[in-house]
């Protein structure tokens, strides 16, 4: 039978079959077009992956005692004493330290210049102590010279210095959505910061300092951010704590680990310094429910009770969760 009977027995006359051979090509050039767009946006996806390292999160960056954010000794010559400011540390069993980089005010406690910060951070890594850069946002001036608004190259100089001083393990920003921070640090913005330091050194961590941290929050931002700071502001109590933290566990729903901030010191809203029952509630809190602890604005120099509470969480310290802070809950967060 030729192949005009087959097609007269279908109904289909010579004149007409122009459409019959289109639509058989139709028939197979549109699937192969399909598998084609498939193969190329693929390839795609594989470079993007293939440009940018690994995401590995680490949950337990702020080590296993608290992080002692406070202002450094102050030697007689009237500049930073690395050496005491490591010594107390040590003594004190705690391995963390978070360093204020801001310009310094006339009668405030002393900060650390870029300079000053990166010989305290060389003088820390032979005693085995880890070191956050603190910075400035938008909504408190901004002024953590020499980068101040410029976050994306604040990072990469982070993350160079990094590279040759392993031992600073972080940065943070404090009061990251703030106030008027929230129109700097948007979610694109965000990954900027993120994408720099990556680039260079994907090990430093970037967890800034998120006082509403809330399920919004967590898929906005928790593709470009290693962790986030959060802060209990009740002075009186660590009553609460507990499920407070575990609640902005389930919000985060394991993108990112949380580090829990706790006050040792008079606020702008609460003008007395915590007592030492409630500041030993609120750091052993922190330290089971959170993947580290910050304990803010500690002196190091006696007196200062508090500084014994402080002692008590250091390795070999007297409170249960001694040198396993953060290490209770687990990774994903949950």
């Amino acid at each position: 039978m030729t192949l005009q009977n087959r097609f007269a027995m279908l109904g289909v006359v010579p004149g007409n079959l122009s459409w019959v051979w289109q639509a058989s090509v139709l028939r197979f050039a549109v699937p192969l077009f399909i598998l084609c767009i498939f193969f190329i946006s693929s390839n795609k996806t594989y470079a993007v992956q293939a440009s940018h390292p690994v995401r590995e999160i680490n949950w337990h960056a702020m080590g296993s005692t608290p992080c002692i954010w406070s202002p450094p000794v102050i030697g007689a010559n009237g500049a930073i004493d690395d050496k005491a400011t490591i010594q107390i540390l040590k003594e004190n069993g705690t391995g963390c330290y978070g360093a204020l980089i801001w310009s310094q005010r006339e009668h405030g406690t002393q900060t650390f210049s870029w300079a000053s910060f990166k010989a305290f951070v060389a003088a820390a890594q032979p005693a085995g102590v880890d070191v956050w850069a603190i910075l400035i946002p938008p909504s408190e001036g901004a002024d953590s010279p020499p980068f101040n608004r410029d976050y994306v190259r604040w990072m990469q100089e982070l993350a160079r210095f990094s590279l040759r001083y392993p031992s600073l393990r972080g940065v943070n920003i404090d009061d990251y959505v703030s106030g008027i921070s929230k129109k700097t640090f948007t979610p694109a913005y965000t990954c900027e910061i993120y994408r720099a330091k990556q680039a260079i050194n994907p090990k430093l961590q970037f967890a800034p300092t998120i006082y509403d941290l809330n399920r919004s929050f967590a898929e906005e931002y928790g593709s470009c951010i290693d962790g986030a700071w959060l802060w209990w502001t009740n002075l009186d109590t660590p009553a609460g704590l507990q499920s407070w933290l575990e609640n902005t566990r389930l919000a985060v729903g394991g993108r990112f680990p949380i580090y829990s901030g706790v006050y040792a010191n008079h606020t702008s809203w609460h003008s007395a310094t915590p007592k030492p029952g409630v500041l030993q509630g609120s750091v052993e809190t922190a330290c089971r429910y959170a993947n580290g602890a910050i304990i803010w604005q500690m002196p190091l120099t006696p007196p200062n009770p508090l500084l014994k509470v402080a002692r008590a969480f250091g390795v070999g310290g007297s409170s249960p969760v001694a040198g396993r802070c953060g290490t209770l809950v687990h990774e994903s967060g949950h």
